[in-house]
């Protein structure tokens, strides 16, 4: 159906409501807490089984959400035997009965393994979860390890960063949690053989490179830039992405990372950038 507006009404003949309003935003605001404003929504313990959501902004199902101030909430007791999971959710129900964008407390069935609740999507009610929270079998008390923070979930909640842009933290997250584990594996290894040059040697090395405008040579249709990286080798697990100022222009060029070697990373781009760009990289192992 073919929508337009607005334009003034003439003797009420032309009515808006809430939907056409947020429409507007489609395709411009995506789904989730934005990034810059407050505490971002972010969920803690509050003391007991309380739990509290802290200041932010979020833009969930084309409604808005503002929280100038801790919200507190509280948990159900916990079981004496079986385990649970308490999904802390933004729950936007149309319906016009309710007609709402609020907190909301969504469990799962006791067991000894329990698994954790889905998010409700429908064309009247849509669930987005900030945290999920933990509840261990005679528990009397939230803690900060049993919260795990989804916001970085683009399925599950996401972040806004900007007015058409939604950080795609769903992939990264994953990449961090390969990284992780294969840096977790090889430490435990070396911890095993009690060599501690080379345990200092595993632990992860964060830095930011600068490539430069002209440190770009030709190369078979394709432009390739190596940089200078101390400890670099073949082996290292290494994690690549463009610092939050270069993000569009290393999009823009098509670069990767498509070689590592002793002391060196080597950078390919489809074009030739005409500006510099800095990427940040984290690199782990021996």
């Amino acid at each position: 159906m073919w929508e337009n507006g607005f334009f003034n009404a003439v003797n009420n003949d032309r009515v808006y409501n809430a939907e056409l309003l947020s429409g507007i935003f489609e395709g411009l605001i995506t789904n989730g807490v934005y990034e810059s404003v407050g505490n971002k929504l972010a969920v803690s313990p509050s003391g007991g089984m309380g739990i509290q959501i802290d200041t932010g902004r979020g833009w969930f199902a084309k409604h808005w959400v503002n929280n100038t101030a801790p919200h507190q909430l509280t948990l159900e007791a916990s079981d004496v035997v079986l385990n649970r999971y308490c999904a802390v959710c933004i729950r936007v129900d149309t319906t016009d009965a309710v007609r709402s964008a609020v907190p909301y407390l969504k469990y799962s069935d006791y067991a000894t393994t329990p698994v954790k609740p889905t998010m409700t999507r429908s064309e009247t009610v849509n669930e987005y979860c900030l945290a999920y929270v933990y509840i261990p079998a005679g528990s009397s008390a939230v803690t900060a390890a049993n919260i795990e923070d989804t916001r970085g979930n683009n399925d599950l909640c996401g972040w806004v960063t900007g007015l058409i842009e939604q950080l795609s933290t769903t992939t990264l997250f994953s990449q961090w949690e390969a990284v992780f584990n294969n840096w977790f594996i090889n430490l435990s290894n070396l911890i095993n053989e009690n060599t501690e040059a080379m345990l200092v040697a595993a632990l992860p090395v964060s830095l930011t490179l600068e490539l430069t405008v002209d440190g770009w040579a030709a190369d078979n249709g394709l432009y390739k830039q190596s940089v200078e990286v101390t400890s670099m080798n073949t082996t290292k697990t290494v994690l690549v992405q463009p610092a939050d100022d270069s993000a569009d222009n290393y999009a823009a060029a098509e670069i990767r990372c498509t070689a590592q070697s002793n002391n060196t990373l080597t950078f390919t781009a489809g074009s030739l950038p005409e500006t510099s760009i800095n990427v940040d990289v984290i690199h782990m192992g021996v």
